[in-house]
């Protein structure tokens, strides 16, 4: 069956607002959006899914739109307030979740992103004479990414604590973290990570 559904100004201005930071087109967007919205209505009325609670729902369905829509993008409580309009505790809990939810795609992507941040810095990195080794490195990392960088840090920390430095953390921009390093632990990260 074919069915075609007319969107109002009003109906695109939403989308448009909604997905700023994604790169899709506006009706690659309302068709790609709109077999979301009819699987929730036909799970619903089929019976097939019955929610607890509104924000089991809310969760439900954020979590299939990322996966439909946004599938290289991770859910973040300032997206989910600032272009889906949820109220920003329930944005801060949902993001929570839908990153537990999904922690393996989600911890591919955030090692995926450390490797990359630091090739980036790597050769700058290297060639510091030995005196230098303790200087650090300003690195901006997703909060996922942060968190794959603590535990590569940890397994570091407990094999050879002396040669680890502790890493020092500064306020980031929305979902980014900055992180210094020191010169010789981030060549035993890089070394871990066989970069």
């Amino acid at each position: 069956m074919n069915v075609v559904v007319e969107l109002s100004n009003d109906q695109i201005a939403t989308l448009e607002h909604a997905f700023t930071l994604s790169d899709l087109k506006k009706e690659a967007l309302a068709q790609a959006l709109l077999p979301l919205a009819v699987n929730a209505w036909l799970d619903w009325l089929s019976g097939q899914k019955r929610y607890n609670s509104l924000t089991e729902q809310y969760t439900n369905w954020i979590y299939e739109m990322y996966e439909g829509l946004l599938p290289n993008e991770t859910p973040s409580a300032n997206q989910l307030y600032n272009c889906f309009n949820v109220p920003y505790g329930q944005a801060q809990y949902i993001a929570r979740v839908l990153n537990n939810r999904d922690i393996p795609r989600l911890r591919a992507q955030a090692l995926e992103e450390l490797k990359a941040k630091l090739l980036e810095q790597k050769n700058e990195i290297y060639s510091r004479p030995p005196p230098q080794a303790k200087s650090k490195a300003d690195i901006m990392l997703s909060k996922n990414a942060t968190m794959q960088l603590d535990n590569i840090m940890g397994y570091l920390a407990r094999k050879s604590p002396d040669e680890v430095d502790p890493l020092t953390k500064f306020d980031g921009l929305g979902n980014l973290v900055g992180v210094k390093i020191t010169a010789r632990t981030f060549k035993k990260v890089c070394e871990r990570l066989d970069i």
